[in-house]
């Protein structure tokens, strides 16, 4: 183990905060943050990152101002060169993800395939109640993706390669444009247990039913 990484955990010990690495790859680097009542965080920066909120809590934030906030579930802030600490001074714990962007926007790139993909298929315009934006700027896109009980959403693609952090998947299928399946959770020998953090690069037009009395639920952060 690296002594950076130790040194963060230890620091992260003392300080009472649960921190998990779910993925690090070559893009992103994924963290699960919880926090307790009175938990503080000591200082540290972010480059380039977007924290986004999976639970109500309140938060102060010490850097070169200090800022008391409520923070809503589903919220999500992008973060820049910034330096700063953190207390949880609410009385509900503090649950984060945070994803750290490795590399500057157009790092990526399309095949002619891709490309031949068309606009009106983008997730958000092909199937708007399933994919709700909850940030954006020339760096990323985040969506809070929801699928009924019961609901087979419309046909759309996703032209930007995506982390995805799983929160509620139950029993769903996936097919392609002719209806070819592509995944079935019933089909799965050994189930990740949600929630869970998955790369994806770009998707084709597809499409989930969802067969559960549950509702599918994920974040979605996709890079440009």
């Amino acid at each position: 183990m690296k002594l950076a990484l130790v040194i963060a955990l230890l620091a992260a010990a003392s300080y009472g905060q649960e921190i998990k690495v779910l993925l690090d790859n070559e893009w992103v680097k994924v963290t699960h943050i919880v926090d307790r009542p009175g938990d503080k965080r000591p200082t540290h920066t972010h480059k380039d990152s977007v924290v986004i909120a999976l639970t109500d809590h309140r938060r102060k934030l010490l850097g070169a101002t200090t800022n008391e906030i409520d923070v809503k579930a589903f919220n999500a802030m992008w973060l820049a060169n910034v330096t700063h600490s953190e207390e949880n001074i609410g009385t509900t714990d503090g649950e984060l993800l945070l994803v750290d962007i490795k590399k500057p926007a157009g790092s990526w790139t399309l095949s002619d395939e891709e490309n031949r993909w068309p606009d009106t298929l983008d997730a958000v315009a092909a199937a708007p109640g399933n994919h709700k934006i909850i940030l954006e700027n020339d760096r990323i896109r985040v969506l809070n993706v929801t699928v009924a009980p019961g609901e087979n959403e419309p046909l759309h693609m996703h032209r930007m390669p995506s982390l995805l952090y799983i929160i509620a998947e139950d029993d769903i299928q996936d097919f392609d444009a002719n209806g070819k399946l592509l995944y079935d959770t019933r089909a799965q020998s050994a189930p990740p247990k949600t929630p869970y953090a998955e790369w994806m690069p770009p998707q084709a037009a597809h499409r989930v039913l969802n067969r559960s009395k549950n509702p599918l639920r994920l974040i979605r952060v996709e890079l440009k």
